[in-house]
C-alpha cells in the first residue's frame, strides 16, 4: 500500500484473538512481526528447521485471511470460535502465516504453502 505501509498495530488489529492478551503477549508478538519483517526468523516447528520471512503487509494480509477463515468456519460466535485459535506470537513463530500469503507466479494466484 503505497504511502500508508502496513504495520504491527495493523497486524494486531486484524489477528483473531481467542481473548484480550496481555501486554506482554504483544510485546512478544511485536518482536516477532519485527524480527520476520526485516532480518527473518530461524526456528524449528516438529524438528523440522524453517526460514521464516515475509513483508509487514504480507503478514497484516493474511492475518486478515485467517480473521475471515476462524469466523467463516463456524456458525457459533466469535468468541467460541476463537477458543482455539493459537497466540498470535505461536501463529508468527510456527510459520503459520505462509498458508494464507497469496503470490503471483504466471499470473496465477494460489496460496503458498508450508512443506
Amino acid at each position: 500500500m503505497a504511502g500508508n505501509p502496513e504495520t504491527f498495530e495493523d497486524f494486531w488489529k486484524a489477528y483473531p484473538h481467542c481473548k484480550r492478551p496481555p501486554r506482554s503477549k504483544k510485546a512478544l508478538t511485536r518482536g516477532l512481526f519485527e524480527q520476520i519483517t526485516t532480518t527473518g526468523r530461524r526456528t524449528k516447528v516438529d524438528g523440522i528447521p524453517l526460514n521464516i520471512k515475509a513483508t509487514p503487509e504480507e503478514l497484516v494480509a493474511a492475518a486478515k485471511a485467517y480473521y475471515d477463515q476462524v469466523t467463516a468456519d463456524y456458525e457459533a460466535s466469535y468468541t467460541d470460535n476463537t477458543q482455539y485459535v493459537p497466540g498470535s506470537q505461536v501463529w508468527l513463530n510456527q510459520g503459520r502465516h505462509e498458508d494464507f500469503i497469496e503470490t503471483e507466479e504466471d499470473n496465477v494466484h494460489h496460496l503458498r504453502r508450508r512443506g
